[in-house]
């Protein structure tokens, strides 16, 4: 790990993580990129107006039994309301994205591409995917902005940027969610947590 500091205003960001591609300063509000192994200014990261929150950036969470660390937050507004991506650690050091929407928790891990759905043209409402073995089908089609971010990503992230979720519901109540972007889709897997598992140790 090496320590990083903002190329706007100098101060210190923390220790760098292996997978980190995105970070902003809690100073200036400044978003930094990692290019050529060099982190660049990307913008500002908006403006997060908190309130009461199940999650906090740095402090610990126990999620229906398994601990996590939220490292980064990104909240995308989807026109009738908001809702916000967490990227966290469990006590492995594995990544995991949790997302929480008014009240409504769900866990998921990436899906290496040859376990991800490959859906020729545009995805419709009710259209059958399947992943890991497992059928899906398309519950939600949403576009959705960028509307602040703060901590650390393992992706970049832009504010203001629009970008296309679709939900899949399996059978079993398992989510599979994708996110549409200029390579493709990019495919997480996971389960809904009733909110009183989410905990402070």
């Amino acid at each position: 790990m090496n320590d990083l500091n903002c190329p706007t205003c100098g101060a210190s960001l923390g220790p760098r993580f292996g997978v980190l591609k995105m970070i902003s300063c809690a100073h200036c509000g400044t978003t930094s990129y990692l290019e050529d192994d060099q982190f660049r200014a990307a913008g500002q990261s908006g403006v997060m107006h908190d309130g009461p929150q199940l999650l906090a950036l740095d402090r610990p969470v126990r999620i229906a039994g398994r601990l996590y660390t939220p490292r980064g937050q990104a909240r995308f507004s989807y026109g009738r309301g908001e809702w916000d991506e967490f990227w966290a650690h469990d006590a492995q050091g594995e990544g995991a994205w949790i997302s929480v929407d008014e009240g409504d928790v769900v866990v998921q891990v990436a899906l290496a591409p040859g376990n991800a759905p490959r859906p020729k043209g545009p995805l419709v409402m009710g259209q059958a995917l399947s992943a890991r073995g497992e059928s899906f089908a398309v519950s939600e089609i949403e576009d959705a902005t960028c509307i602040a971010l703060r901590g650390v990503f393992p992706e970049v992230l832009r504010l203001g940027e629009r970008y296309r979720f679709v939900n899949a519901t399996a059978p079993s109540g398992r989510l599979l969610s994708g996110e549409e972007g200029p390579d493709g889709w990019d495919w997480f897997v996971g389960d809904w947590v009733d909110p009183f598992e989410v905990v402070t140790p």
